[in-house]
């Protein structure tokens, strides 16, 4: 193989052109061996960053079904009923303090009665019987505690015992009369209505 390299470059002729030019390219390049260590990363800062926000955002969306699955608790309620149901009239007295009367006769037999105080000021007492039901209230003070906030065509005063009884209905028939004594306030509602003249007998 040395005799056949020998005859190869022994027909290589080199003109004084090409050993010229062949010198200069080599004097170009930077064939020192402190160059071909140096690598530069221009745009690793900006590929680092974007990094850091996909990982927070990541992060975010693997802990958003957790938060949105467990709320805040909210503080407890405390509820207090205000309205205590009692077995008879005269335990009904003793809520409210004061004697709980019933001077008045219904246009039907009650076959169910319940009693019922209210902040222990006022009184109440509920009866049933076939389609009447009937609701008596006592209670200190002379406002009209009936709690009927409707609105009635027709509005009666008729007078029982020297009181002034005031009756509120529709059609010629009153659902509802209150009354007071100067001390407590009274209210007797009834449905269906009656008329005028069987409130006269119910008071």
């Amino acid at each position: 193989m040395g005799k056949a390299y020998d005859e190869i470059m022994e027909r290589i002729k080199v003109t004084p052109e090409i050993r010229q030019r062949v010198l200069e390219h080599i004097a170009q390049e930077d064939i020192s061996p402190a160059s071909s260590k140096i690598v530069r990363f221009p745009a690793l800062n900006k590929y680092l960053s974007i990094a850091a926000c996909f990982v927070l955002l990541l992060v975010g969306v693997t802990a958003l079904p957790h938060l949105l699955k467990h709320p805040e608790p909210e503080p407890p309620v405390l509820i207090v009923s205000d309205i205590v149901e009692t077995t008879s009239l005269d335990e009904l007295s003793e809520m409210v303090e004061f004697k709980v009367t019933e001077k008045f006769s219904l246009p039907f037999e009650a076959e169910q009665t319940a009693y019922r105080s209210y902040w222990n000021e006022l009184a109440e007492v509920e009866y049933s019987g076939g389609e009447y039901t009937a609701t008596y209230r006592q209670s200190l003070g002379t406002d009209d505690n009936s709690g009927d906030y409707n609105t009635y065509d027709d509005v009666a005063e008729i007078s029982v015992n020297d009181r002034n009884v005031t009756l509120k209905g529709n059609g010629g028939l009153y659902a509802l009369a209150t009354w007071t004594d100067g001390t407590y306030a009274y209210s007797l509602s009834i449905s269906p209505g009656v008329s005028a003249e069987t409130w006269q007998t119910i008071l």
